[in-house]
């Protein structure tokens, strides 16, 4: 059961469902594990490229957190919530779409934070116009800077991270970013207080072009730069592999004050290298003059480790400790090659915002709570040990290796729950041995991106196991039989089958006569239909149907669509559901009865679910409801869940009323109602039973639900209900 609407509680809603319309409600409530450690965000979709912010996303006068990521150009908002984050997908919507960065700053001193994003080699700024719930309108869509006799963009790279920071200590925000030919960095001087005696306008001037008169070179510095001249400067720091003389090619600035002296000195990470830099201002807030290069950055006491990211470190600065006192975070600026579930440093400050003393925590930070299979998530359901609960097999691009020789591999999450309450623990990621399988047979190595998918091709009454590759071939495993299933590689290259590249195999009947077919998607965007010609005992591929249903995902936005097929029978009529470049799940349906023509599209935005890039998905009913569910892979390397349902739950409406929050989820011995609507609070079983009836008298009230047995239950506030776990 999904939704309850009033206290309707009855079983012939199964009945009805066998004809309604299927909706795929995101649930964060089914518990996963790995290890023995309980994951407390399992399905947020993991992290590759963090730019993370403040903002207060539900108005309660508390900062919360947005994680932005390169990767896909995924947002994940945050609650904070008695000093834990709690993963709040509903606040996405309210974000208008952006790319490549994304920094939240107030620039109008109204307490609330203001996005500023890339746009066409510039910045683009959204005002947060949020009064009863979040929102934000579009400001400029182009900042534009005073340049004497010309107002023109003010330039900022799409690899570059600028600094949005009161440089001159006048009460308005401005900006330093480095200049289009590299090397110096130019000050933008908000001109707001000295215009307007206030902060609420972007009035920028071009003021420096070489702010703190010092150089930057390939990880090298230069200061006591006079008149912008590279040939007049000293050398500061320069590594002894570094060329000086090259201008950067990516870089990130963060201008705060870390010795207290009110004004701005700056931490810098470069595309090319794994430490951070940070840049001694000995001269004030009015006249900056970078002095000294300190190229271990934070490692300022013998508690704290310098940054030492592979590719790209990136500082944010920002209070993720819950103490009032800005923290700094270090990521990777990197969308491709980061480091998967270590590329989220966190240095918590024990001083204070203007004299920091940072001491290292956590490379993982929020990474660790969630399910992260480093780049790419291609997840299928597959009982592999035969005990009729369903398992998830998830293929992968690669786990992030240093000398860029990333390790491709399937993880196996076993269901440890009950038919309809499920639980995973994640057992290995190496499933079957693949990492450690030559199945490039040009270079004899593993291959790359692996993408499953499995059913019987030799008739003996158990599923085999077919997976794609990033050379766009399949390979063959047969399952040798026996609980749990046990695989051996069969043939590699199988039927010589090649669909340019990233194959994405599923075996399915799509013409209905009883023998498994396979459908693959490609880099392209288009899937190739391959019907099977042989037998039960032996399948036989050797015809091809291109372009199947005329399908070319995201061809309208770019030419490598990265289409991910998973056909589904609902209700005795063919769906089919496209993963895609652009993470949008692509729905389609006139499928029986012609295979030869073009098929209708549904939906390009199914439901309006954006999971990030490259998304991958599969379908079944895993709760024993007779619906079907859903799970989604993105290139982030982790997966969300979707259960279905014939109503579909607007959460957007109920989470931006403030109206119902409850957490953790699952629970154990206490589950909080966070909500500012008091009343009474009804908790009912799924046989639709009054188990505990409470009065709720505070924003934040605790439930004890210790005593209650696992399973599934119904809390309801007033009008709205929402599902929760008994653990």
């Amino acid at each position: 059961m999904k939704k309850i609407i009033g206290i309707l509680f009855t079983t012939l809603w199964i009945v009805s469902a066998v004809s309604a319309q299927i909706y795929f409600n995101r649930d964060t409530s089914i518990s996963v594990q790995e290890n023995g450690f309980d994951f407390k965000h399992s399905w947020v979709g993991g992290i590759n490229a963090a730019q993370p912010s403040e903002i207060d996303l539900n108005l309660d006068g508390v900062n919360d957190l947005i994680i932005f990521d390169r990767t896909g150009n995924k947002i994940t908002p945050f609650l904070s919530i008695n000093g834990e984050y709690i993963f709040a997908p509903e606040y996405r919507s309210a974000f208008p779409n952006l790319h490549d960065w994304v920094l939240l700053e107030d620039y109008n001193c109204d307490g609330k934070q203001d996005i500023f994003a890339y746009s066409s080699g510039g910045i683009e700024v959204y005002e947060n116009t949020s009064t009863s719930s979040l929102s934000f309108t579009l400001v400029t869509s182009l900042l534009l800077s005073d340049y004497g006799a010309n107002n023109f963009n003010l330039f900022v790279s799409s690899v570059d991270l600028p600094a949005i920071s009161d440089i001159d200590n006048d009460g308005d925000l401005d900006i330093l970013t480095f200049a289009i030919t590299g090397g110096f960095v130019e000050f933008h001087k908000n001109m707001a207080m000295e215009n307007y005696g206030n902060c609420d306008t972007l009035a920028f001037e071009f003021n420096e072009s070489c702010w703190g008169n010092f150089f930057e070179g390939l990880n090298s510095y230069f200061i006591n730069c006079t008149a912008c001249n590279v040939n007049s400067c000293t050398p500061a720091f320069v590594p002894n592999n570094a060329n000086s003389k090259q201008k950067h090619s990516g870089s990130t600035l963060l201008a705060i004050d870390v010795d207290n002296d009110s004004d701005k000195d700056l931490v810098l990470g470069d595309v090319s290298f794994n430490n951070l830099n940070l840049l001694i201002n000995g001269g004030n807030n009015q006249n900056a003059n970078i002095i000294a290069v300190d190229s271990i950055f934070p490692a300022n006491n013998t508690n704290t480790i310098a940054t030492n990211l592979h590719l790209f470190p990136t500082p944010f600065y920002l209070d993720v400790t819950h103490d009032g006192v800005k923290d700094l975070v270090v990521t990777t600026n990197s969308q491709a090659n980061s480091e998967n579930f270590e590329s989220v440093w966190l240095y918590a400050n024990n001083g204070t915002n203007n004299l920091p003393d940072f001491n290292f925590v956590s490379k993982s930070f929020l990474q660790e709570d969630m399910i992260d299979l480093g780049e790419g998530a291609y997840p299928v359901f597959f009982d592999y040990n035969n005990d009729s609960l369903q398992d998830i097999i998830v293929g992968n691009y690669g786990y992030h290796d240093i000398n860029g020789n990333d390790v491709s591999g399937l993880a196996l999450f076993k269901n440890t729950g009950t038919p309809s309450l499920p639980t995973f623990d994640l057992v290995t990621r190496d499933f079957a041995g693949i990492s450690t399988i030559n199945l490039n047979m040009i270079l004899n190595i593993p291959a790359k991106n692996i993408y499953p998918t499995f059913g019987d091709l030799d008739g003996d009454n158990d599923k085999d196991m077919i997976i794609g590759d990033a050379d766009g071939n399949l390979h063959y495993f047969t399952n040798n039989g026996g609980t749990p299933s046990n695989f051996s590689l069969s043939v590699a290259n199988y039927e010589h089958i090649d669909v340019g590249y990233f194959a994405t195999p599923q075996l399915v009947d799509v013409n209905r006569d009883g023998l498994l077919d396979l459908l693959i998607g490609n880099m392209m965007g288009t899937i190739t239909y391959f019907p099977n010609k042989g037998t039960l005992n032996t399948a036989v591929f050797d015809s091809i149907v291109s372009n199947f249903g005329g399908i070319d995902v995201d061809s309208l936005y770019i030419s490598t669509g990265y289409s991910a097929p998973f056909l589904v029978d609902i209700n005795g009529e063919y769906h089919l559901y496209i993963g895609s470049n652009y993470g949008g799940i692509y729905h389609y349906n006139n499928i029986d009865g012609n295979l030869s023509g073009n098929f209708n599209l549904i939906s390009n935005t199914e439901q309006n679910i954006k999971e990030g890039s490259k998304t991958a998905l599969c379908i079944k009913d895993i709760n024993n409801d007779q619906i079907p569910d859903m799970i989604i892979g993105n290139y982030c390397g982790g997966l969300s869940y979707f259960s279905g349902d014939t109503v579909t739950t607007n959460m957007n409406e109920i989470y931006s009323s403030n109206l119902f929050l409850i957490y953790p989820n699952p629970a154990n011995e206490n589950l909080f109602i966070q909500s500012e609507i008091n009343g009474e609070i009804n908790l009912f079983n799924i046989l639709g039973e009054l188990i505990i009836r409470e009065e709720k008298s505070t924003e934040n009230h605790k439930l004890n639900v210790s005593s209650l047995p696992s399973g599934i239950y119904i809390i309801k506030l007033e009008n709205s209900t929402l599902k929760f776990v008994k653990e």
